[in-house]
Order: C-alpha cells, then structure tokens, then sequence
C-alpha cells in the first residue's frame, strides 16, 4: 500500500474507530510494535485468554510461534483465527501493505510452530489453503474478521490463507 491516506472509512466502522484504526495500521513498524504488546497483554490476562479474545476489539485471537527463517529463533505474534473444523485458519493481512508479514514468510519456509489458545498450548503445522479452499472460506474469514475483507481491497497482494492443523500437545 503506497498511499493509507486515500483509504476509504469502511461502513461498518464509526468515525472514532475510523480514526483508531488508521492511527494503528500507520506503519508496518507500529503493527509490529502493538503485535508485541498484544503478546504480552495476551500472557498477562487470564480473563482475556480464558475468553480467546485479543485487545484489538474482541476477535478470536491465539498465539502463534514460528521459526525465524533467518535467526532460527522462536516469534510469537498474536493473530486473529477461525475454527475449521479441528483446524485453525489465520490470515496474512499486514494491515493490506504490500509485503507479507514476517509469520507467513517463516512459515512458508518451515511449517511446524506453535500454537496458544487461551490456556492451551500445542505443536501445529501449516499449509497453504488450496485455491478452491481460499475460495470456500473467504466469506466465513471477512464474517469473523470484516477488516480482512477490508485490507484485501487495499492492495494487489493475495494474503496467504494459512491452515494449522494441531499435531500434538506443547
């Protein structure tokens, strides 16, 4: 996304949470930021994980660990899901910037991570939605998240559609 300032207030937004949102979304450094806040809000609050519910507004929200690609290190970063089945589907957003965020780049190069919904805690591994499965979902992801729908409209770049599918306690 080159130009946030021509983005266009969605109608199922009011004016003060138009103008939280965009303050929020400014940069993807400051997305970066509150998603390491949100962590550590998350960790903190046993009556926000008891409820699987995040600080940005009441979405379903778990937190989900990769493997760097480049340090090897563990990265924790909240994101908002949606059951599947026994499956969880996040989707690669980044607010609609152009890049994709840093978890699905560590993903896509080693699928095993992590996975923490309120107080539980285990190993998952990720897959790309198929094409058909994308298009199946779709509708039921901007129903969960209106803003996915919302950020998808902001630029060319498909979001990756990540599927985890928990293989075991962690």
């Amino acid at each position: 996304m080159t130009d946030r300032d021509k983005m266009q207030k969605p109608d199922w937004m009011n004016d003060a949470e138009w103008a939280w949102f965009k303050e929020r979304t400014a940069s993807v450094e400051l997305i970066v930021s509150d998603a390491k806040a949100d962590v550590q809000a998350y960790l903190a609050s046993p009556a926000g994980r008891s409820t699987g519910q995040n600080a940005q507004g009441g979405f379903p929200t778990l937190l989900l660990t990769t493997i760097g690609r480049k340090s090897g290190e563990k990265r924790t970063t909240p994101a908002v899901f949606m059951r599947h089945g026994k499956d969880l589907v996040v989707v690669g957003s980044l607010a609609g910037y152009d890049q994709h965020p840093a978890w699905v780049l560590n993903l896509n190069a080693n699928p095993k991570c992590e996975v923490q919904l309120d107080f539980d805690k285990y190993h998952a591994v990720s897959r790309d939605a198929t094409d058909a499965e994308r298009k199946a979902l779709w509708p039921s992801l901007v129903k969960t998240f209106p803003a996915w729908g919302y950020f998808q409209m902001q630029t060319e770049r498909p979001f990756a559609v990540k599927i985890l599918t928990p293989t075991g306690p962690a």
